[in-house]
């Protein structure tokens, strides 16, 4: 097999599979989420520009954004772990495949900073004396700074470099001399390309191609229910000691087998703290608007609520729940969605009566409280 049929053939598969599984998403209800928060966000963000003062330093929030993109990298390589014995007589014939995974990532690792560009870039023409020419520039800067992340990883190479290199654009941008970030953004993709490797490193590029695809599982098991996906547990030795105070009770195995599981899943308190946190800058962004902060919490709760609910069915791919046969499982599950769903609540009202002082939120709390019942009767 030539070069272009292995990348032609390997391409088309992940994005069939790609393509599936965001068809699933989209039929769980993920188009309607996505629309509902994205239409919440532009409405509070809107009003914060309208808002903002004329001196608000946005050179720092621009440079800032230079060094926050190169923190974040990740890389296909569309291979599979038969690859490592049926390709191994083709390395040395591959040099073609490697090429087309490369411009793959850069294209990926460019595209990926259009978005923060562009919301950030509305503030920065609002507070900044700037050019159509000087936007270009530093958008195409952002999006070498977007490639060397992706290629730094393929290429094995270590992340320091690409973090040194984005800070020094970076702090060009913040004392406004943004014009000249992209010769540090050039110099840092020419010393990449001077370090790249002659040879396709199979095991590592299989292993980096299982950790993007265990990424994208991860985020579509939210909304879906993904049997491939391999899931990663912490202690949090305090969340677990106040779970085992749960007494020695048959009735009450599934509930500690199932809060055990989620606090100790990064699935499930990841996600409450992310999407809490979200819920807080947004809240915070609306605070002139109370009816914008009641809002928030409705929204994000919701949202968590939603999500949880293929975290509770995953549980059930253990074995031991369905050996067990004590219990209500059911009942269990509901009862992670209510705590989880009440906790997060409570937090979101707090931050809404410190930020917005307004008696409203407490109704948005009630709507939240009513939303996060509702899935949990679904289970």
């Amino acid at each position: 097999m030539t070069s272009s049929a292995l990348w032609r053939t390997r391409y088309q598969a992940a994005m069939a599979e790609m393509t599936k599984y965001t068809r699933y998403m989209a039929n769980g209800g993920l188009l309607f989420t996505v629309y509902f928060v994205v239409l919440y966000g532009l409405v509070v963000y809107g009003r914060f520009l309208d808002q903002i003062d004329p001196d608000f330093p946005g050179h720092l929030l621009m440079g800032g954004l230079f060094i926050l993109l190169a923190f974040y990298r990740s890389a296909r390589t569309f291979l599979v772990e038969a690859d490592q014995v049926f390709l191994l007589p083709s390395l040395p014939r591959l040099d073609g495949y490697m090429k087309r995974v490369r411009v793959y990532n850069a294209l990926y690792g460019m595209i990926r900073v259009i978005l923060p560009f562009l919301a950030v870039s509305v503030l920065y023409v609002r507070t900044e004396q700037t050019t159509a020419g000087e936007l270009i520039l530093l958008f195409v800067s952002l999006g070498m700074i977007g490639a060397a992340a992706n290629l730094s990883k393929l290429e094995g190479i270590s992340h320091r470099i690409v973090l040194l290199y984005a800070t020094g654009a970076g702090v060009l941008v913040m004392l406004d001399m943004g014009s000249f970030s992209i010769v540090v953004t050039s110099l840092l993709l020419l010393t990449l390309h001077l370090k790249k490797q002659e040879q396709l490193p199979l095991m590592e590029w299989i292993t980096l191609e299982q950790e993007s695809r265990d990424r994208f599982y991860r985020i579509a098991n939210w909304f879906v229910d993904v049997p491939r996906l391999s899931t990663t547990y912490k202690r949090r030795r305090l969340l677990s000691h106040l779970v085992e105070k749960i007494g020695f009770d048959q009735k009450r195995t599934f509930d500690y087998l199932y809060m055990k599981q989620f606090i100790r899943s990064t699935d499930g308190i990841g996600l409450i703290v992310r999407l809490t946190l979200i819920g807080a800058v947004f809240m915070w962004l609306a605070k002139d608007s109370g009816w914008l902060v009641t809002l928030a919490i409705p929204a994000f709760s919701g949202l968590t609520s939603f999500q949880l609910a293929p975290f509770t069915r995953a549980i059930d791919s253990h074995l031991l729940t369905r050996l067990l046969p004590f219990g209500d499982a059911v009942s269990s599950k509901r009862k992670v969605i209510r705590v989880a769903s009440f906790l997060q609540v409570m937090v979101l009202t707090l931050a809404g009566v410190i930020l917005s002082g307004e008696v409203t939120v407490f109704v948005g709390a009630i709507v939240a409280l009513g939303i996060g019942e509702y899935y949990a009767r679904k289970k």
